[in-house]
């Protein structure tokens, strides 16, 4: 019987958010759900798939790209050929995704963010969302595929029953590439997945100069201050602070974006905030259509503004 198989994505115990998103498209293609695990117990709903397989091999070594290969081999051989192998569209999951499309010679696309059932199609954006191409795989073999984090967890629906618990047996682990440490990043001064309220600045903010009146504005609406990236690689605020998807996922009752073009890198990270306001003076700008609300103009001219009403 066909199936669809992700492989988890775990870190020190813990069951890596993204993950929801190959389970919700997994179960938009309609097939039964198996997930991979290393050795260990993570915290998953167990109604959200039908197979959990338990890799007996440590979660360390679990991250290795051929190390992941040789258990598909078991896996494979133990419950036949999947139809989709789902990865997160992460540094690890981009780079095991082509390992496993070389070893078992596999179609590849990666950071998928749509698919359309009736004819078989899956999409992903170029340029800032601004073009979409469509893929269909035409040969009879398991498509691998990397799902964009954020995309698809709003599908996620609940089985009838419980997960089958199911064990494939170690492998001989490469030992020419092994898991050294994992590296804490720098404790940050503020964690913005808890905010409620984002005021997030990106490049149209010009400079660093006019950051503290931007602090000032969120001091006045008690609210947070993020950003975009480009504000980080010009080290104007700490990367604890950046929000996307080589930054932080969050999800605040309002996110304030101004001066933001909308990369869908950024847009990953903040899509599912319950209100979205985009200041930006490019009518054009990607933003706006995530947006609730949508201000055409200089960022700068609305923060005065705003600061100027909340004084009075």
């Amino acid at each position: 019987m066909s199936y669809t198989l992700i492989i988890s994505e775990v870190r020190r115990g813990i069951f890596e958010e993204k993950n929801l998103d190959s389970i919700g498209i997994a179960h938009r293609l309609k097939k039964p759900v198996y997930i991979l695990f290393p050795d260990g117990q993570y915290p998953i709903n167990e109604k959200w798939v039908d197979i959990m397989i338990k890799a007996q091999i440590k979660e360390q070594e679990f991250s290795m790209p051929k190390n992941i290969c040789l258990l598909l081999e078991k896996v494979f051989n133990k419950f036949g050929m999947p139809e989709n192998i789902l990865l997160t569209h992460s540094s690890s999951g981009t780079e095991c995704a082509a390992y496993i499309a070389g070893y078992f010679r596999l179609p590849v696309i990666t950071d998928i963010n749509g698919m359309d059932e009736e004819i078989s199609a899956f999409y992903k954006s170029f340029y800032s969302d601004k073009v979409y191409g469509e893929f269909k795989i035409t040969k009879k073999v398991p498509s691998v595929l990397t799902v964009r984090s954020g995309t698809f967890r709003a599908l996620i629906e609940e089985r009838a029953n419980c997960a089958i618990q199911e064990v494939v047996e170690g492998i001989k682990i490469d030992e020419k590439r092994v898991f050294i440490e994992f590296v804490e990043e720098e404790k940050a001064d503020i964690d913005i997945t808890k905010a409620e309220f984002l005021i997030s600045v990106g490049r149209g903010i010009g400079n660093k100069d006019e950051l503290p009146s931007y602090e000032e504005l969120t001091g006045l609406l008690n609210a947070t201050l993020s950003c975009s990236r480009p504000v980080v690689d010009k080290m104007w605020l700490p990367k604890a602070r950046q929000v996307g998807q080589s930054g932080k996922t969050v999800r605040p009752k309002v996110y304030l974006a101004m001066g933001i073009s909308g990369a869908f890198q950024h847009i990953a990270g903040m899509k599912d905030s319950d209100c979205i306001i985009a200041v930006n003076k490019d009518p054009e700008a990607p933003i706006f259509q995530y947006a609730h609300y949508g201000i055409v103009g200089d960022m700068h001219k609305v923060r005065d503004k705003l600061k100027e009403l909340l004084k009075e």
